[in-house]
């Protein structure tokens, strides 16, 4: 079992930057979108462009990362490093991603005040 679970940080690390690198694909062509006035046809060759794009750089950092199996950290690697990237660029995500850091923090708070917990890792 140790062996099998020996890689998954590196793993995850490559996905979440492939992740990151979805994200800014998806910038580049929501600016490129903002900056043409896309009209139908153009915003359908802009999705078609994304979604072989997203399919590439995923299908890719797979098969860079772990030989292409898909295991469920390597996808929520990826959706990491899409969320992180997506934070910094996106200023309501960056909004929600804040709300969600206060959230995580005020729950990590509540759960180190529990007696039990301070008395397991004492």
């Amino acid at each position: 079992m140790l062996f099998a679970t020996v890689g998954q940080g590196w793993v995850f690390l490559w996905m979440a930057a492939a992740g990151a690198l979805i994200a800014c694909w998806y910038a580049l062509l929501a600016a490129l979108r903002r900056l043409l006035a896309a009209g139908f046809w153009l915003s359908l060759a802009a999705d078609a462009a994304f979604g072989v794009g997203t399919a590439a750089i995923f299908c890719g950092a797979l098969v860079a990362a772990d030989y292409g199996r898909v295991r469920l950290f390597s996808i929520l690697g990826a959706l990491t490093g899409f969320a992180l990237c997506a934070a910094g660029l996106f200023p309501p995500a960056r909004r929600a991603a804040s709300a969600l850091v206060r959230m995580h923090r005020q729950i990590f708070a509540t759960i180190r005040d529990f007696r039990w917990i301070k008395v397991i890792f004492r």
